[in-house]
Protein backbone atom coordinates (compact mmCIF):
# COMPACT_ATOMS: atom_id res chain seq x y z
CA UNK A 1 0.00 0.00 0.00
CA UNK A 2 0.93 3.79 -0.77
CA UNK A 3 -0.43 6.70 0.44
CA UNK A 4 -0.76 9.66 -1.46
CA UNK A 5 -2.75 12.69 0.09
CA UNK A 6 -5.29 11.66 2.18
CA UNK A 7 -6.24 8.57 0.29
CA UNK A 8 -4.50 5.36 0.44
CA UNK A 9 -4.03 3.42 -2.66
CA UNK A 10 -3.52 0.28 -3.39
CA UNK A 11 -0.86 -1.09 -5.73
CA UNK A 12 -0.52 -4.39 -7.84
CA UNK A 13 2.74 -6.39 -8.73
CA UNK A 14 2.91 -8.81 -11.91
CA UNK A 15 1.39 -11.77 -11.18
CA UNK A 16 3.29 -15.08 -11.75
CA UNK A 17 2.20 -17.74 -14.62
CA UNK A 18 2.42 -19.70 -11.95
CA UNK A 19 -0.58 -17.76 -10.31
CA UNK A 20 -4.29 -18.79 -11.25
CA UNK A 21 -6.05 -16.68 -13.23
CA UNK A 22 -8.74 -14.20 -11.93
CA UNK A 23 -12.26 -14.95 -13.15
CA UNK A 24 -12.80 -13.10 -16.43
CA UNK A 25 -15.01 -10.84 -14.91
CA UNK A 26 -12.52 -9.37 -12.70
CA UNK A 27 -10.40 -9.18 -15.48
CA UNK A 28 -12.73 -6.64 -17.74
CA UNK A 29 -12.86 -4.36 -15.11
CA UNK A 30 -8.96 -3.85 -14.46
CA UNK A 31 -8.96 -3.86 -18.45
CA UNK A 32 -11.45 -1.40 -18.00
CA UNK A 33 -10.22 0.71 -15.34
CA UNK A 34 -6.74 0.80 -17.24
CA UNK A 35 -8.49 1.97 -20.59
CA UNK A 36 -10.37 4.58 -19.06
CA UNK A 37 -7.66 5.74 -16.17
CA UNK A 38 -10.19 5.91 -13.64
CA UNK A 39 -9.70 4.25 -10.17
CA UNK A 40 -11.27 1.91 -8.11
CA UNK A 41 -12.81 1.92 -4.74
CA UNK A 42 -14.36 -0.81 -2.40
CA UNK A 43 -17.81 -0.68 -0.95
CA UNK A 44 -18.48 1.50 2.52
CA UNK A 45 -18.16 -0.43 5.74
CA UNK A 46 -21.36 -0.39 8.16
CA UNK A 47 -21.59 2.41 10.30
CA UNK A 48 -20.44 1.77 14.02
CA UNK A 49 -22.41 1.69 16.37
CA UNK A 50 -23.52 5.23 18.54
CA UNK A 51 -20.25 6.62 20.48
CA UNK A 52 -22.48 7.01 23.75
CA UNK A 53 -25.13 5.08 24.74
CA UNK A 54 -27.37 8.55 25.59
CA UNK A 55 -27.43 11.59 24.50
CA UNK A 56 -25.66 12.93 21.05
CA UNK A 57 -22.90 10.65 19.97
CA UNK A 58 -21.23 9.81 16.67
CA UNK A 59 -20.61 6.86 14.25
CA UNK A 60 -18.07 6.51 11.62
CA UNK A 61 -17.97 3.75 8.51
CA UNK A 62 -14.38 3.66 5.59
CA UNK A 63 -13.69 2.35 2.72
CA UNK A 64 -10.49 1.25 0.88
CA UNK A 65 -9.31 2.58 -2.14
CA UNK A 66 -8.45 -0.22 -4.51
CA UNK A 67 -5.89 1.96 -7.52
CA UNK A 68 -4.22 -0.68 -9.92
CA UNK A 69 -1.38 0.48 -12.29
CA UNK A 70 -0.44 3.21 -10.36
CA UNK A 71 -4.11 5.79 -10.42
CA UNK A 72 -5.53 7.71 -7.66
CA UNK A 73 -9.07 7.26 -5.95
CA UNK A 74 -10.89 10.42 -5.50
CA UNK A 75 -13.51 11.01 -2.46
CA UNK A 76 -12.69 10.30 1.32
CA UNK A 77 -12.25 7.19 2.67
CA UNK A 78 -13.64 7.86 5.97
CA UNK A 79 -17.39 9.34 7.32
CA UNK A 80 -19.14 10.55 10.34
CA UNK A 81 -22.28 11.47 11.27
CA UNK A 82 -24.23 12.22 14.22
CA UNK A 83 -26.13 9.53 15.87
CA UNK A 84 -28.53 10.13 18.44
CA UNK A 85 -29.40 7.57 21.23
CA UNK A 86 -33.01 7.42 21.77
CA UNK A 87 -32.33 7.26 25.60
CA UNK A 88 -31.87 9.94 27.74
CA UNK A 89 -28.49 10.29 29.89
CA UNK A 90 -28.72 10.12 34.22
CA UNK A 91 -28.66 13.66 35.85
CA UNK A 92 -27.10 13.24 39.65
CA UNK A 93 -28.97 15.37 42.52
CA UNK A 94 -26.80 18.52 43.12
CA UNK A 95 -26.69 19.95 46.77
CA UNK A 96 -27.24 23.66 47.10
CA UNK A 97 -25.59 25.73 49.43
CA UNK A 98 -25.92 25.68 52.96
CA UNK A 99 -28.40 28.48 54.27
CA UNK A 100 -26.65 30.59 57.40
CA UNK A 101 -26.75 29.22 60.80
CA UNK A 102 -30.07 29.72 62.52
CA UNK A 103 -30.45 31.96 66.14
CA UNK A 104 -29.19 29.85 69.00
CA UNK A 105 -32.64 27.72 69.91
CA UNK A 106 -32.76 29.57 73.74
CA UNK A 107 -31.45 33.01 74.77
CA UNK A 108 -29.51 31.46 78.00
CA UNK A 109 -28.46 28.04 78.99
CA UNK A 110 -27.35 25.57 76.16
CA UNK A 111 -29.53 25.72 73.20
CA UNK A 112 -28.24 24.66 69.34
CA UNK A 113 -27.73 26.49 66.09
CA UNK A 114 -29.16 24.79 62.78
CA UNK A 115 -28.36 24.85 58.84
CA UNK A 116 -30.27 23.13 55.89
CA UNK A 117 -29.54 22.83 52.28
CA UNK A 118 -31.71 21.78 49.70
CA UNK A 119 -30.78 18.81 47.20
CA UNK A 120 -31.47 19.47 43.55
CA UNK A 121 -33.45 16.28 42.58
CA UNK A 122 -31.98 13.45 40.00
CA UNK A 123 -33.11 12.29 36.47
CA UNK A 124 -33.63 9.40 34.55
CA UNK A 125 -32.02 7.52 36.92
CA UNK A 126 -29.28 9.32 38.36
CA UNK A 127 -27.97 8.99 42.58
CA UNK A 128 -29.67 11.21 44.74
CA UNK A 129 -27.68 13.73 46.80
CA UNK A 130 -25.72 11.49 49.56
CA UNK A 131 -24.70 13.71 53.01
CA UNK A 132 -27.39 15.38 55.54
CA UNK A 133 -29.47 17.77 54.76
CA UNK A 134 -29.40 19.48 58.18
CA UNK A 135 -26.49 20.51 60.93
CA UNK A 136 -26.61 20.95 64.11
CA UNK A 137 -24.01 22.82 66.41
CA UNK A 138 -24.70 23.46 70.03
CA UNK A 139 -24.49 26.85 71.26
CA UNK A 140 -24.37 28.36 74.58
CA UNK A 141 -25.33 32.56 74.61
CA UNK A 142 -25.19 33.20 78.31
CA UNK A 143 -25.97 31.57 81.75
CA UNK A 144 -29.90 31.71 82.37
CA UNK A 145 -30.68 33.49 86.06
CA UNK A 146 -31.48 31.75 88.70
CA UNK A 147 -34.05 33.65 91.23
CA UNK A 148 -33.93 33.85 94.94
CA UNK A 149 -36.28 31.39 96.38
CA UNK A 150 -37.94 31.09 99.61
CA UNK A 151 -37.50 28.53 101.88
CA UNK A 152 -39.71 27.51 104.21
CA UNK A 153 -40.76 29.66 107.72
CA UNK A 154 -38.64 29.18 111.24
CA UNK A 155 -41.16 28.12 113.92
CA UNK A 156 -42.49 30.82 115.75
CA UNK A 157 -40.25 31.94 118.45
CA UNK A 158 -41.61 32.05 122.17
CA UNK A 159 -43.81 34.55 123.54
CA UNK A 160 -41.51 37.83 124.55
CA UNK A 161 -43.49 37.69 127.88
CA UNK A 162 -44.40 35.02 130.24
CA UNK A 163 -47.52 36.36 131.15
CA UNK A 164 -50.00 39.24 129.75
CA UNK A 165 -49.73 40.42 126.23
CA UNK A 166 -46.39 39.54 124.01
CA UNK A 167 -45.19 39.12 120.68
CA UNK A 168 -43.80 35.87 118.80
CA UNK A 169 -41.13 36.10 115.55
CA UNK A 170 -40.45 33.87 112.99
CA UNK A 171 -38.49 34.40 109.63
CA UNK A 172 -36.97 32.57 106.57
CA UNK A 173 -33.87 32.92 104.03
CA UNK A 174 -33.60 33.36 100.64
CA UNK A 175 -31.84 31.51 98.63
CA UNK A 176 -29.00 33.72 97.16
CA UNK A 177 -30.03 34.57 93.11
CA UNK A 178 -27.48 34.46 90.52
CA UNK A 179 -26.97 35.65 86.89
CA UNK A 180 -28.71 38.48 87.25
CA UNK A 181 -31.84 36.73 89.06
CA UNK A 182 -34.10 39.01 90.72
CA UNK A 183 -34.05 38.40 94.36
CA UNK A 184 -36.49 37.27 97.16
CA UNK A 185 -39.68 39.48 97.27
CA UNK A 186 -41.97 40.04 100.32
CA UNK A 187 -40.80 39.83 104.09
CA UNK A 188 -37.87 37.76 105.48
CA UNK A 189 -39.53 38.17 108.68
CA UNK A 190 -43.55 38.16 110.67
CA UNK A 191 -44.47 38.77 114.21
CA UNK A 192 -47.66 38.16 115.70
CA UNK A 193 -49.20 38.89 119.06
CA UNK A 194 -49.37 36.58 121.47
CA UNK A 195 -50.99 35.91 124.83
CA UNK A 196 -50.38 34.51 128.11
CA UNK A 197 -52.48 34.73 131.54
CA UNK A 198 -52.17 38.05 134.00
CA UNK A 199 -49.13 37.37 135.98
CA UNK A 200 -50.06 36.82 139.73
CA UNK A 201 -46.53 36.11 140.70
CA UNK A 202 -43.12 37.62 140.74
CA UNK A 203 -41.16 38.15 137.64
CA UNK A 204 -38.35 35.67 137.32
CA UNK A 205 -35.03 36.73 136.23
CA UNK A 206 -33.20 35.90 133.16
CA UNK A 207 -29.93 33.74 133.54
CA UNK A 208 -26.66 36.15 133.97
CA UNK A 209 -24.93 37.33 130.74
CA UNK A 210 -21.13 36.77 129.94
CA UNK A 211 -18.80 38.78 132.30
CA UNK A 212 -17.24 41.68 130.32
CA UNK A 213 -13.73 41.88 130.06
CA UNK A 214 -11.59 43.19 132.99
CA UNK A 215 -10.86 46.79 132.83
CA UNK A 216 -7.27 46.98 133.15
CA UNK A 217 -4.42 44.08 132.34
CA UNK A 218 -2.90 44.01 136.13
CA UNK A 219 -2.52 45.97 138.94
CA UNK A 220 -6.29 45.06 139.60
CA UNK A 221 -9.36 46.22 137.45
CA UNK A 222 -13.43 45.55 137.45
CA UNK A 223 -15.44 43.22 135.58
CA UNK A 224 -19.39 43.04 135.27
CA UNK A 225 -22.22 40.86 134.21
CA UNK A 226 -26.24 41.73 134.50
CA UNK A 227 -29.09 39.71 133.89
CA UNK A 228 -32.72 41.06 133.09
CA UNK A 229 -36.54 40.39 135.12
CA UNK A 230 -38.79 38.23 132.44
CA UNK A 231 -41.84 40.27 131.98
CA UNK A 232 -43.75 43.19 133.03
CA UNK A 233 -45.17 42.07 136.12
CA UNK A 234 -49.28 43.60 135.95
CA UNK A 235 -50.54 42.65 139.69
CA UNK A 236 -46.93 40.47 140.92
CA UNK A 237 -44.00 41.93 142.42
CA UNK A 238 -40.51 42.86 140.57
CA UNK A 239 -37.98 40.54 140.62
CA UNK A 240 -35.95 40.26 143.93
CA UNK A 241 -32.49 40.76 143.95
CA UNK A 242 -29.84 42.97 141.98
CA UNK A 243 -29.58 42.93 138.00
CA UNK A 244 -25.82 43.63 137.81
CA UNK A 245 -22.41 41.88 139.63
CA UNK A 246 -19.42 43.60 139.85
CA UNK A 247 -15.82 41.67 140.76
CA UNK A 248 -12.51 42.27 140.96
CA UNK A 249 -9.78 41.21 138.04
CA UNK A 250 -6.29 41.07 136.66
CA UNK A 251 -4.86 41.60 140.59
CA UNK A 252 -1.42 40.36 139.77
CA UNK A 253 0.97 43.18 139.83
CA UNK A 254 2.06 45.43 137.11
CA UNK A 255 5.92 44.87 136.10
CA UNK A 256 7.82 47.83 136.39
CA UNK A 257 10.11 49.47 133.91
CA UNK A 258 13.13 47.74 134.80
CA UNK A 259 11.33 44.29 134.66
CA UNK A 260 10.21 44.69 130.93
CA UNK A 261 12.97 43.47 128.62
CA UNK A 262 13.35 46.96 126.06
CA UNK A 263 12.94 46.61 122.16
CA UNK A 264 16.03 45.05 121.23
CA UNK A 265 17.91 44.32 117.56
CA UNK A 266 20.13 41.43 117.19
CA UNK A 267 21.11 38.97 114.60
CA UNK A 268 19.26 41.30 112.04
CA UNK A 269 15.76 40.71 113.84
CA UNK A 270 13.97 43.20 116.07
CA UNK A 271 12.71 41.89 119.19
CA UNK A 272 9.54 43.82 121.02
CA UNK A 273 9.10 44.85 124.41
CA UNK A 274 8.11 41.93 126.44
CA UNK A 275 7.83 41.74 130.12
CA UNK A 276 9.85 39.54 132.25
CA UNK A 277 8.65 35.58 132.18
CA UNK A 278 6.94 36.33 128.41
CA UNK A 279 8.49 34.89 125.52
CA UNK A 280 9.32 36.97 121.90
CA UNK A 281 8.83 35.62 118.67
CA UNK A 282 10.60 36.12 115.24
CA UNK A 283 10.91 34.53 111.75
CA UNK A 284 13.84 32.01 111.02
CA UNK A 285 16.61 34.05 108.60
CA UNK A 286 16.18 33.81 105.13
CA UNK A 287 17.85 30.11 104.51
CA UNK A 288 15.58 28.36 107.34
CA UNK A 289 12.13 27.99 107.96
CA UNK A 290 10.27 28.17 111.31
CA UNK A 291 10.07 30.14 114.14
CA UNK A 292 12.57 31.44 116.76
CA UNK A 293 11.91 32.67 119.92
CA UNK A 294 13.86 34.74 122.72
CA UNK A 295 13.02 34.39 126.90
CA UNK A 296 12.63 37.95 128.96
CA UNK A 297 14.00 36.96 132.62
CA UNK A 298 14.47 38.34 135.64
CA UNK A 299 17.59 38.54 137.32
CA UNK A 300 18.15 38.05 141.13
CA UNK A 301 18.33 41.98 141.65
CA UNK A 302 14.73 41.96 139.79
CA UNK A 303 15.73 43.47 136.67
CA UNK A 304 14.45 41.79 133.14
CA UNK A 305 17.34 40.78 130.69
CA UNK A 306 17.33 39.21 127.00
CA UNK A 307 17.96 35.87 126.87
CA UNK A 308 19.87 34.44 124.19
CA UNK A 309 17.25 33.66 121.10
CA UNK A 310 16.84 29.56 120.12
CA UNK A 311 16.74 28.30 117.30
CA UNK A 312 15.72 24.66 118.24
CA UNK A 313 13.09 25.28 115.24
CA UNK A 314 14.93 27.11 112.79
CA UNK A 315 16.18 24.53 110.28
CA UNK A 316 18.10 25.28 106.93
CA UNK A 317 16.90 24.62 104.12
CA UNK A 318 19.88 22.68 103.14
CA UNK A 319 19.05 20.12 105.54
CA UNK A 320 15.13 20.44 104.20
CA UNK A 321 16.22 19.22 101.14
CA UNK A 322 17.92 16.34 102.04
CA UNK A 323 15.58 15.15 104.31
CA UNK A 324 12.89 15.41 101.03
CA UNK A 325 16.13 13.75 98.87
CA UNK A 326 15.05 10.20 101.44
CA UNK A 327 11.64 9.71 99.90
CA UNK A 328 12.67 10.36 96.57
CA UNK A 329 15.45 7.27 97.14
CA UNK A 330 12.90 5.08 99.05
CA UNK A 331 10.47 5.64 96.08
CA UNK A 332 13.19 3.65 93.86
CA UNK A 333 11.68 0.24 95.30
CA UNK A 334 14.38 -1.79 94.92
CA UNK A 335 16.98 -2.68 97.71
CA UNK A 336 20.40 -2.22 96.35
CA UNK A 337 18.80 0.83 94.87
CA UNK A 338 17.58 2.42 98.17
CA UNK A 339 20.73 1.25 100.21
CA UNK A 340 23.04 3.11 97.22
CA UNK A 341 20.64 6.34 97.82
CA UNK A 342 21.22 6.22 101.68
CA UNK A 343 24.58 6.12 101.26
CA UNK A 344 24.19 9.32 98.64
CA UNK A 345 22.27 11.09 101.59
CA UNK A 346 25.19 10.28 104.30
CA UNK A 347 27.66 11.46 102.09
CA UNK A 348 25.60 14.62 101.65
CA UNK A 349 24.83 15.39 105.32
CA UNK A 350 28.77 14.67 106.08
CA UNK A 351 29.51 17.70 103.67
CA UNK A 352 26.90 19.87 105.61
CA UNK A 353 28.14 18.81 109.40
CA UNK A 354 31.90 20.20 108.13
CA UNK A 355 30.86 23.35 107.65
CA UNK A 356 29.58 23.83 111.21
CA UNK A 357 27.07 27.00 110.28
CA UNK A 358 24.06 25.44 111.60
CA UNK A 359 21.36 25.80 113.52
CA UNK A 360 20.00 23.88 116.48
CA UNK A 361 17.01 23.08 114.40
CA UNK A 362 19.55 21.25 112.21
CA UNK A 363 21.06 18.84 115.01
CA UNK A 364 17.40 17.67 115.57
CA UNK A 365 17.37 17.34 111.64
CA UNK A 366 20.70 15.23 111.83
CA UNK A 367 19.25 13.05 114.17
CA UNK A 368 16.31 12.29 112.33
CA UNK A 369 17.25 12.00 108.75
CA UNK A 370 20.45 9.50 110.08
CA UNK A 371 17.20 7.62 111.96
CA UNK A 372 15.55 7.23 108.60
CA UNK A 373 19.15 5.64 107.22
CA UNK A 374 19.73 3.72 109.56
CA UNK A 375 16.19 2.27 109.53
CA UNK A 376 16.44 1.57 105.74
CA UNK A 377 19.31 0.04 105.97
CA UNK A 378 17.37 -2.11 108.46
CA UNK A 379 14.55 -2.97 106.56
CA UNK A 380 16.93 -3.40 103.48
CA UNK A 381 19.19 -5.97 104.88
CA UNK A 382 21.65 -3.61 103.02
CA UNK A 383 24.96 -3.64 105.05
CA UNK A 384 26.63 -0.05 103.52
CA UNK A 385 30.20 -0.19 102.32
CA UNK A 386 33.44 0.76 104.46
CA UNK A 387 33.38 4.45 103.44
CA UNK A 388 29.84 4.59 104.07
CA UNK A 389 30.76 3.55 107.59
CA UNK A 390 33.22 6.00 107.56
CA UNK A 391 30.88 8.69 106.83
CA UNK A 392 28.12 7.87 109.49
CA UNK A 393 30.91 7.99 112.03
CA UNK A 394 32.11 11.34 110.59
CA UNK A 395 28.93 12.94 111.32
CA UNK A 396 28.31 12.00 114.54
CA UNK A 397 31.65 13.21 115.77
CA UNK A 398 30.85 16.96 113.54
CA UNK A 399 27.14 16.84 115.71
CA UNK A 400 29.01 15.51 118.63
CA UNK A 401 31.89 18.63 118.69
CA UNK A 402 32.45 20.51 121.71
CA UNK A 403 31.62 23.86 119.42
CA UNK A 404 28.13 22.23 119.25
CA UNK A 405 27.41 22.03 123.12
CA UNK A 406 25.60 25.14 123.74
CA UNK A 407 23.06 24.11 120.60
CA UNK A 408 22.44 20.86 122.16
CA UNK A 409 21.33 22.31 125.42
CA UNK A 410 19.30 24.99 122.98
CA UNK A 411 17.74 21.61 121.48
CA UNK A 412 17.11 20.08 124.38
CA UNK A 413 14.46 22.53 125.00
CA UNK A 414 11.86 21.20 122.61
CA UNK A 415 13.25 17.46 122.37
CA UNK A 416 16.12 15.11 123.87
CA UNK A 417 17.92 14.60 120.79
CA UNK A 418 21.02 13.51 122.15
CA UNK A 419 19.42 10.64 123.65
CA UNK A 420 17.91 9.57 120.59
CA UNK A 421 21.23 9.65 118.68
CA UNK A 422 22.61 7.31 120.83
CA UNK A 423 19.79 5.37 120.03
CA UNK A 424 20.65 5.23 116.56
CA UNK A 425 24.09 4.47 116.65
CA UNK A 426 22.91 1.73 118.95
CA UNK A 427 21.00 0.47 115.74
CA UNK A 428 23.42 1.29 112.97
CA UNK A 429 26.38 -0.60 114.60
CA UNK A 430 24.01 -3.76 115.02
CA UNK A 431 23.22 -3.10 111.62
CA UNK A 432 26.94 -2.98 110.24
CA UNK A 433 27.81 -5.71 112.65
CA UNK A 434 29.77 -8.40 111.07
CA UNK A 435 30.69 -5.57 108.06
CA UNK A 436 32.88 -4.26 110.91
CA UNK A 437 34.77 -7.60 110.27
CA UNK A 438 35.67 -5.87 106.76
CA UNK A 439 37.77 -3.33 108.54
CA UNK A 440 40.37 -6.79 110.28
CA UNK A 441 38.94 -5.85 113.78
CA UNK A 442 41.16 -2.49 113.67
CA UNK A 443 40.01 0.28 116.24
CA UNK A 444 37.59 3.33 114.28
CA UNK A 445 39.03 6.41 115.28
CA UNK A 446 37.13 9.72 114.50
CA UNK A 447 38.20 13.26 116.34
CA UNK A 448 35.71 12.48 119.36
CA UNK A 449 33.82 8.87 119.37
CA UNK A 450 35.63 5.71 119.51
CA UNK A 451 34.08 2.26 118.10
CA UNK A 452 35.43 -0.84 117.73
CA UNK A 453 34.07 -4.41 116.58
CA UNK A 454 31.29 -6.06 118.76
Amino acid sequence: FGMMGDHTIKSQRPRSVHEKRVPQEQADAAKFMAQTGESGVEEWSQWSTCSVTCGQGSQVRTRTCVSPYGTHCSGPLRESRVCNNTALCPVHGVWEEWSPWSLCSFTCGRGQRTRTRSCTPPQYGGRPCEGPETHHKPCNIALCPVDGQWQEWSSWSQCSVTCSNGTQQRSRQCTAAAHGGSECRGPWAESRECYNPECTANGQWNHWGHWSGCSKSCDGGWERRIRTCQGAVITGQQCEGMGEEVRRCSEQRCPAPYEICPEDYLMSMVWKRTPAGDLAFNQCPLNATGTTSRRCSLSLHGVAFWEQPSFARCISNEYRHLQHSIKEHLAKGQRMLAGDGMSQVTKTLLDLTQRKNFYAGDLLMSVEILRNVTDTFKRASYIPASDGVQNFFQIVSNLLDEENKEKWEDAQQIYPGSIELMQVIEDFIHIVGMGMMDFQNSYLMTGNVVTSPP
